[in-house]
């Protein structure tokens, strides 16, 4: 089994990373995975210009040349694709926002990179997530992937104190089991 994790958050081992780490433990226990790991604060990936060369060249590939090639270049064979980020204002973070832009250029081959896989957003918030839930939504049926989410608030609601999942070890849990499950259903 083929994974792709996506990290957005441009802090290592907060929430968002803790639980992506959840899920790869439970995929593990199914059998032997292979991990495309993405830091997306640590690479050099440029908006998308608008160009539409994607669209309109025959191989469709992006023009800009840069970190972004690393991705796309394992997208296609991936099984599972993690997206996790922490919500900013509520919505993903700009370093993932760029990094799904520029997926424009995988979206003329439904089949080759988006058909059935399973699609893992792992959404840490205060306030809010629900823009970002309705944006995979939107975009599901067309692209015709599996959708399942999972969602932190970090924030306690009466005292407004932040805290790391690790202090919620069934959160953890659920991460994993789904992984276990995912894991299981892929590889069988």
């Amino acid at each position: 089994m083929r994974v792709v994790v996506l990290r957005g958050s441009p802090k290592r081992g907060g929430s968002s990373d803790t639980i992506a780490d959840s899920l790869l433990k439970g995929l593990k226990k199914a059998g032997p995975i292979e991990v495309s790991d993405f830091v997306l604060n640590d690479m050099t990936i440029r908006p998308c210009q608008g160009c539409e060369s994607c669209m309109t060249s025959n191989d469709h590939k992006c023009v800009i040349d840069d970190d972004m090639h690393q991705i796309y270049s394992v997208f296609a064979d991936a099984d599972v694709v993690v997206w996790a980020t922490p919500m900013y204002w509520g919505y993903m973070t700009a370093q993932m926002k760029i990094a799904l832009d520029r997926m424009e250029a995988l979206a003329m081959d439904v089949e080759k990179y988006w058909l059935d896989k399973e699609f893992v957003p792992i959404l840490t918030y205060r306030h809010h997530y629900q823009s970002t839930v309705g944006f995979f939504e939107r975009v599901q049926d067309y692209f015709r992937f599996k959708l399942n989410f999972l969602t932190f608030c970090s924030m306690d609601k009466d005292t407004r104190e932040d805290f790391h999942v690790s202090t919620r070890p069934e959160k953890l849990e659920e991460a994993y089991q789904l992984g276990v499950k995912l894991g299981s259903t892929t590889a069988g």
